[in-house]
């Protein structure tokens, strides 16, 4: 509860302070999605603050002009609640917009709030106005609409490709039913009295509507005018079922009226702050980095949906990516995982069998075989991660058929790898996909460890040895790639082109195959490097960046010790993300006007890379060690700052611990629930100097603690520069000023 009345409160006083504070949006016209997990359905809120569903949209219009609301910068509640909001003003009103997804009834419903302040100490007119149409944006020459997808979409196979909603029909027909606004009998919106001060108008058709009818047409307007006293402030709460209620459906229309805003948003955040607490607690000093990971939590959870062959369906987002591939399931139900979220990891990974074919293997896309050994390799993860032997005995028949569809098919392979492939994806390449072989060794790798813990040390072993034989032969594949290349690890085993993708998981997660000092690894970072751009990725030959590509090489650099990289390459993610903490796939021109209008944000994938990316930053395993802030940004070191990590679920125990930065060093405190045989080391941060500590190894470089729990003072001397979020934002916005 105390969460709860912590946000409550700011959410309906929303003044000048809150829209003083403007933060950045990479993109200019930024998407948020709103859903409620266990639905298939969502919403997008759109670059101009509209909520579309595929059945209708919602609009807005504000000021004595009646002008439509542009949002290129939006924020959530307390900076990681899915309640996006945003501000505009004319003359001395400032209209300030929050929405969020709740279930009310059986359904979800998107709940809106307006409030209306007066600014100033002299009366104002105010003046807000709503209203439907079926859909918005410019048509484009494919038929879609920006930010907007064609509907319905039905799915060829449950988890496949859907976008619930109805077709346009210019013949429907539009009413009022006293506070609700209906089309074809079908309740859209429900809209409030008017509050004191303000009288109501409603126009089924405004003036100025297109005739004939057309998808943009919009119906049902309700404007609120009046005048404000000196800082006055007015409330006006809407409802808009997600999907459209039935005239029928009066049960459900009663519990949507009655509950109400504040109650539905008091669940809201008490069902996420659940979600949180049950996680990693992270405290950084720099809020963009902290609230971007629990928001990134949010955003891979809201997409979820059980599934009818059981288990549920991760899809990647409530927009255009509303559909499951193993690929991205796997990197999220992992992300759970290494969050501490494992009953939500273990909830995608049920659903993966239904992606198995009756031969044994992992696929959910024609030639796409790195669904195979991302599969085995998440299976595998959650079972040790959340320790679950129960999980472990479950999974292992289908593990069994995985791997021995694996070694049929090593064995009619000629080169004993992965089956040649055009996946039509990723690396926009034909021939020995270098990444699918990289992950079926992590697969088999996770797959031997979960037997081990199933109690089957048989299949372990003979896994293993499978194991050793095809990374030998994938590693003279591998010496023929690098010859081609000239030594860096190209995204076919033939050389002949493609874009970076699956080469660049050579020693992350897994180590199966190189160590990450290996130096064809060393070349293909380098490689990966020099096509960087603003700090991170890009792809198709270099023209658009890519926001989640780079990760994978960071978590290399990270493996490597290469702390000044890894925290630059978090920085320049978080400096490419909107203001609610949403990472996009690709589509962006790089140095261009920093538009996208299919890729959209929020992306699960980006999410749950971020989410490793500073977990791993914090506290990671390294074997039967664990390493605490083996890379930590500079400023976070400047005496003053503090950080803390609470609940920290490893393979090798749990742990919690607190650095307070102090002049001249560091005060660090921790306490550790750990596995037999588990050291605690500390690589000594790149910027300090002159480190005097107890447990520093000889050359200077880790400090090992001595016990489970325990407290000790570091001394250093600090160096700088010291790089920070905003930092990165504007040297990125200087690439833009320039152009």
């Amino acid at each position: 509860m105390r969460a709860v009345l912590r946000v409550l409160v700011p959410l309906f006083l929303l003044g000048a302070s809150t829209a003083a504070a403007r933060p950045f949006s990479f993109l200019v016209h930024p998407t948020d999605q709103l859903g409620v997990p266990g639905y298939v359905s969502g919403t997008t809120v759109t670059p101009g603050g509209s909520l579309y569903t595929g059945w209708a949209e919602l609009v807005f219009r504000y000021g004595e002009r009646l002008r439509p609301t542009s949002a290129p910068v939006r924020t959530l509640l307390d900076g990681r609640f899915p309640v996006v909001r945003y501000s505009l003003r004319a003359g001395d009103v400032r209209y300030t917009v929050s929405a969020f997804a709740s279930e009310a009834g059986q359904r979800p419903v998107n709940f809106v709030r307006v409030v209306l302040h007066n600014v100033s100490k002299r009366p104002a007119a105010a003046s807000w106005a709503v209203a439907l149409r079926h859909s918005g944006g410019a048509l484009k020459a494919d038929g879609h609409r920006a930010f907007r997808f064609p509907r319905p979409a039905q799915p060829a196979l449950e988890g496949l490709y859907t976008q619930p909603g109805v077709a346009f029909d210019p013949h429907s027909v539009w009413a009022f039913a006293g506070d609700t606004v209906t089309r074809d009998g079908d309740t859209l919106l429900l809209f409030p009295p008017p509050p004191a001060g303000l009288a109501r108008k409603l126009a089924l058709r405004p003036a100025g509507a297109k005739r004939p009818v057309k998808e943009d047409t919009p119906f049902g307007q309700a404007t609120y005018r009046g005048r404000l006293p000196g800082h006055a402030y007015r409330r006006l709460d809407f409802a808009m079922p997600v999907i459209p209620l039935p005239a029928d459906d009066t049960g459900d229309l009663n519990a949507i009226a009655a509950t109400g805003y504040d109650a539905q948003l008091a669940a809201v955040v008490r069902y996420w702050d659940a979600v949180y607490a049950d996680a990693i607690q992270i405290q950084v000093p720099e809020r963009k980095v902290e609230d971007t990971f629990y928001a990134s939590v949010a955003n891979m959870d809201m997409p979820r949906y059980p599934a009818r062959a059981g288990g549920w369906i991760q899809a990647v987002n409530k927009l255009q990516y509303n559909a499951f591939w193993l690929r991205d399931a796997a990197v999220i139900a992992n992300a759970f995982d290494v969050a501490g979220l494992h009953g939500l990891a273990a909830q995608d990974l049920d659903y993966f069998s239904a992606w198995q074919r009756s031969d044994g293997l992992f696929i959910s896309r024609p030639q796409q075989y790195d669904g195979f050994g991302e599969a085995l390799w998440a299976i595998g993860q959650h079972a040790l991660r959340a320790r679950d032997r129960q999980f472990a005995t479950d999974m292992l028949p289908s593990l069994r058929r995985a791997v021995d569809w694996f070694e049929q098919e090593r064995a009619g392979e000629p080169l004993g790898l992965m089956p040649s492939a055009t996946p039509g994806d990723n690396e926009l390449a034909t021939g020995h996909i270098t990444g699918d072989d990289f992950w079926a060794a992590a697969g088999l790798q996770s797959a031997a460890a979960m037997a081990r813990l199933a109690g089957r040390d048989d299949l372990a072993q003979q896994w293993t040895a499978d194991l050793i034989g095809f990374v030998a032969d994938l590693r003279t594949q591998l010496a023929r790639a690098e010859a081609i290349t000239g030594g860096w690890i190209p995204p076919t085993l033939e050389g002949n082109g493609g874009e970076d993708w699956g080469n660049l998981w050579a020693a992350y997660p897994s180590q199966a195959v190189l160590a990450p000092g290996d130096p064809a690894v060393t070349a293909t970072i380098r490689h990966a490097r020099s096509r960087f751009r603003e700090g991170i990725d890009t792809y198709f030959h270099g023209r658009l960046l890519h926001d989640y590509l780079g990760f994978r090489v960071f978590e290399t650099e990270l493996e490597r010790g290469e702390q000044a990289d890894v925290v630059d390459g978090l920085y320049s993610e978080l400096a490419h993300t909107t203001a609610t903490g949403g990472g996009f796939e690709t589509g962006v021109r790089r140095r261009g006007r920093r538009e996208i209008d299919e890729n959209l944000a929020p992306h699960g994938w980006f999410a749950a890379e971020y989410v490793v990316l500073l977990r791993n930053m914090l506290v990671r395993e390294h074997g039967t060690e664990l390493l605490l802030m083996s890379a930590l940004p500079p400023r976070w070191l400047l005496p003053g700052k503090h950080l803390a990590v609470r609940g920290a679920d490893t393979t090798r125990g749990t742990i919690g611990f607190t650095l307070r930065a102090i002049h001249g060093g560091a005060l660090l405190r921790w306490n550790a629930k750990l596995f037999a045989g588990t050291k605690l080391r500390w690589p000594v941060p790149a910027t300090a100097r002159d480190v005097r500590a107890p447990g520093l190894s000889p050359d200077g470089h880790t400090i090992t603690l001595p016990a489970a729990s325990g407290r000790m003072r570091v001394h250093w001397r600090l160096i700088g520069p010291f790089p920070s979020y905003r930092g990165i934002v504007r040297r990125v916005l200087a690439l833009y000023h320039r152009r």
